[in-house]
């Protein structure tokens, strides 16, 4: 039996015209399971972009993707499609090519913005895989990590860690900010980053050296000894407790730094008597990083 894809190109791109979208959608399919192959098809994908059927449209922006490098303008161009099916296919394609992606990174810096959340978080993620090569995206990412989404802001934050020591400055920053959320992904990031991150020991130690009003937080000091809150407050159920999981982030990024933290000793064991099991848990192991042991 003879598959769509077993069709020759040419007889592929005669189907794109066909009348009935069923038959529209097979051709287009087909052609995207040719994939470098079909760069000779993108033109009139492209043109399948503006269908008036909801499922070729999609269906054509998919192909594209698969395309490769060749299809890079005709993506870039995708990001401003007033189809978000459209637009999402764009930045899932883009980051696919990861740093081969470098020419659409300012078009992708504007998508954090879009209205779809899909589209901008995935746009996050894009930038990220380009690595040092999205270095001039690192003030939208910030950006996004202040805005109301947190899903793009903890996609920023990683895109951040993952562009590597220019954002470096960026993260450390934000461990000031004054949302716990975009505290902890800062932190959480700079874990990410490993030993490169190692400039960042004396901001995380900040952090665990701030007692919260709640009763959550570390009261060691730069002796190490434990000191009890006056007053330990158990999160209850539906408490998220912001502040506990900023220092387990900080308690987290530490260990991963390793011994470059050893600074950092005497307020993980600290953080070993903390009131939130989290930040005792993640502290075991955060002490054995940075002495080396693990």
């Amino acid at each position: 039996m003879t598959t769509a894809a077993d069709e020759p190109l040419s007889e592929l791109l005669v189907s794109i015209h066909h009348a009935f979208p069923a038959m529209r959608l097979r051709a287009i399919r087909a052609i995207g399971k040719l994939g470098s192959s079909a760069r000779d098809a993108l033109t009139a994908l492209s043109k399948a972009l503006d269908d008036n059927d909801a499922k070729v449209r999609e269906a054509a922006a998919q192909s594209i993707g698969l395309v490769g490098p060749e299809a890079l303008p005709l993506l870039t161009q995708m990001l401003k499609h007033p189809d978000k099916y459209i637009r999402r296919n764009a930045v899932w394609a883009l980051g696919k090519l990861g740093p081969l992606a470098k020419d659409a990174a300012n078009d992708l810096c504007m998508a954090l913005r879009d209205e779809d959340p899909r589209t901008a978080s995935g746009a996050a993620q894009t930038l990220g895989s380009m690595g040092t090569e999205a270095a001039a995206a690192i003030p939208p990412l910030a950006e996004a990590m202040r805005g109301t989404n947190i899903v793009l802001c903890r996609l920023a934050a990683k895109a951040l860690s993952q562009i590597g020591i220019p954002a470096l400055p960026t993260l450390i920053t934000h461990l000031k900010h004054h949302d716990p959320f975009v505290r902890g992904e800062a932190a959480m990031s700079l874990g990410w980053m490993g030993p490169a991150a190692a400039a960042a020991v004396q901001p995380l130690i900040d952090i665990l050296r701030t007692t919260q009003s709640s009763g959550r937080g570390i009261a060691g000091g730069s002796s190490g000894a434990h000191k009890t809150p006056a007053t330990v407050i158990t999160p209850t159920p539906g408490d998220q407790a912001p502040e506990d999981s900023t220092r387990a982030n900080a308690v987290q990024a530490l260990g991963r730094i390793g011994p470059d933290a050893a600074s950092s000793l005497p307020y993980l064991q600290d953080a070993l008597s903390d009131s939130s099991d989290l930040v005792r848990k993640v502290a075991e192991i955060a002490v054995r990083q940075v002495q080396g042991l693990a």
